[in-house]
Parts: structure tokens; C-alpha cells; sequence
């Protein structure tokens, strides 16, 4: 019996710069998914949750099922084909899983799901030898081709990596990654999510017009893709684009610049340990977000100069020394917010 765990991914920069070739920095949380796991001698995958449900599987049985979509047997039978598609053979398995991925957290659990079951495959029968990157691009197509859901690649990519790196995504095709030598847990900062009280906002449909703009500015801009372009170049025909574009997707375009820009700067900091630096980037990252969560302002207000605060799907993070933790918390719960931590 193997025992398995992948953390969730916490993007902490450029989670939207991803489609046109920006940079992502993001780590992986103390939340994830949890299994245990063993080869069962037969062509069936076997797989016992309570958070996922029960279901069995034959492997070769790749074609995707209507009547499976949004489910995570339909990802399962996904990443089956990506391995199988790979000219990859390997046998049926039986795996007990259990999530501890808080509800609405930001966190996906589809796409830890997806390495999840990426890395039972690969222990169990490739000796743990399938890269990180080929196990994230199974999931991504698993999620959008099988679960029907299209995404992109960076929280597969980053729970994939299991540690907190930069991705590169400049090469669509061959996006790459750069695993930092830093390490939260061991760093005094702790990743402290407090969850909004906002209503739930449809994250999908607000990415997709997020990249639907930021592909509209890019062609007038004459590149396939943002990254073909320099920030210099984008603010030397600012006047122009905002005419053809309109006024938030041109916003949304000097954003993608900031922040794929920032994401960089941010791995720089972390990794020689400048965190004065590293948090006032956080700070001009939040003040830049589209929407702000309610809680936002308080926490920023609570940390002062001590830490900063990022805007994490509808939610909000904060980045709190070690040292400030017990007052930070007190706080906050006074004041109703409730406090989880992701690292």
C-alpha cells in the first residue's frame, strides 16, 4: 500500500497572464488531497471517497461520456488516456481518497484531483518517473476535454511541482518552470487565507472575459500573444488601443505587464530573502485587482507595515510574520472574519 498527498495550489501572482504567455508564482498549500493506493492485478481502476465518490473504471475505456461530465470519474478516465495516448501501458489499481481542501476556499480540488491521480499512476507502475510537467498537461486535459470545464495549466502545474516556483509560459507549448530555493513553511511568513463573506462570484465566466480582452488588445497590438510584446510598447500606443479596445480591456492589458512583470520580481525577493520587498509587491498587486474582496481593506489595515494582503479568488491572503500571528488572528475573529491557514 502507497500512501500519497498533493497540496492545492495558492497562486500568489499572475494567475491570469497564463494565456498569453506570462509568468505565475505560486506554492502549494497545507490543504490538499490525501490517498492510499495499490496495484489490484486487473484492468480496472477502483477508486472509494466519500468527498469524490465510488466508481470503477476499465482501463482502455477512454472515450469521454456525457453523462460523466463534472464529475471526477470523467478525470479519472482522462488522465487514463493521457498516459495511454502516451504509449504508456499500466494496470488497474484500488485507492481509498479523502480531501481536505476547505469549500470555497480558492483552492481547486479538480485540479489536485488530477495530479493526484497523475502520480498514483506514475508510483505505482513508471517507479514515480513521469514529470512534473506531463502530469499537469493530463490534467488540463483531462478537465477540459473529459470534465468539460476548459482551463489552464498552472494550478495543475504548480501542485504538480509541489513546491513553490515560477512558471514560465512564454512557450505555450512547452511551458517551463524554475523550482525556488525558498521554502514558506521555513521562512517566519505564514499564508494566512481569510475567507470573503461576499456573495460567490462566477470565476469562469469573469477569466474568459478577462482573456477574451486581453486577446483582443494583443491582435491590435499585431502579436499572437501579450508576451510577443514589451510594456514599453504596449504604453507607447496606449491612447490608440484604448480607442480600438475600449477602456477596461486596455486596463486589463497594462495589468497583464504589471503582473506577469511582478510575478518575477516576487521569486526574485523570496529567494534572496527580501521580504520587505517582496511585500510591497504583494501591495501594489492588490491594488491593482479588478475586484476587492470586503475584507480586503481590514486586513491590510490590521497588517500595517508588518505584512501584506493579496486578493486569492473571491477571498483574501495574507502574508503574517510568525511573530504577529496570535494578534492577527485575535483581531480578525473579533471582528467576525474567520481565519484558516495555507501554510
Amino acid at each position: 500500500m502507497f500512501e500519497f498527498f498533493v497540496g492545492g495550489a495558492a497562486e500568489i501572482c499572475g494567475s491570469s497572464t497564463e494565456f498569453q504567455g506570462g509568468f505565475v508564482l505560486g506554492t502549494v498549500s497545507e490543504f490538499g488531497i490525501r490517498a492510499f493506493a495499490k496495484p489490484n492485478g486487473t484492468d480496472n481502476i477502483h477508486i472509494e471517497s466519500e468527498d469524490f465518490g465510488n466508481f470503477d473504471i476499465e482501463i482502455g475505456d477512454t472515450e469521454p461520456r456525457a453523462d460523466e461530465a463534472e464529475t471526477f470519474s470523467a478525470l479519472v478516465r482522462g488522465i487514463m488516456n493521457g498516459f495511454i495516448e502516451s504509449g504508456n501501458i499500466f494496470g488497474g489499481f484500488d485507492a481509498k481518497i479523502s480531501s481536505e481542501i476547505p469549500a470555497e476556499s480558492g483552492i481547486s480540488a479538480a485540479a489536485t484531483f488530477e495530479v493526484l491521480i497523475g502520480k498514483i499512476i506514475s508510483t505505482l507502475f513508471f517507479e514515480n518517473s513521469v514529470p512534473a510537467l506531463r502530469l499537469a498537461q493530463f490534467g488540463q486535459l483531462a478537465e477540459s476535454d473529459y470534465y468539460g470545464r476548459p482551463c489552464g495549466l498552472s494550478k495543475q502545474l504548480i501542485s504538480a511541482v509541489g513546491k513553490t516556483a515560477l512558471l514560465d509560459f512564454s512557450d505555450s507549448e512547452i511551458p517551463r518552470f524554475c523550482e525556488l530555493d525558498f521554502d514558506f513553511s521555513k521562512s517566519g511568513l505564514a499564508l494566512a487565507l481569510i475567507k470573503s463573506s461576499g456573495e460567490p462570484s462566477d470565476s469562469f465566466e469573469k477569466e474568459m472575459d478577462i482573456q477574451k480582452d486581453l486577446a483582443l488588445v494583443s491582435w491590435n497590438m499585431g502579436h499572437n500573444f501579450l508576451s510577443e510584446a514589451d510594456e514599453a510598447e504596449f504604453i507607447a500606443q496606449f491612447p490608440i488601443l484604448r480607442q480600438k479596445c475600449g477602456e477596461k480591456a486596455v486596463l486589463r492589458g497594462l495589468r497583464f505587464f504589471e503582473e506577469s512583470r511582478r510575478a518575477q520580481e516576487m521569486a526574485e525577493a523570496l529567494e534572496t530573502c527580501d521580504f520587505s520587498g517582496f511585500l510591497a509587491l504583494c501591495k501594489k498587486s492588490a491594488e491593482s485587482s479588478e475586484e476587492k474582496p470586503a475584507a480586503l481593506s481590514f486586513v491590510q489595515n490590521l497588517l500595517g507595515e508588518s505584512g501584506a494582503a493579496i486578493v486569492f479568488s473571491k477571498n483574501v491572503l495574507a502574508f503574517v510574520f510568525e511573530e504577529n500571528l496570535a494578534e492577527f488572528v485575535e483581531k480578525a475573529e473579533k471582528q467576525g472574519l474567520g481565519v484558516m491557514f495555507l501554510l
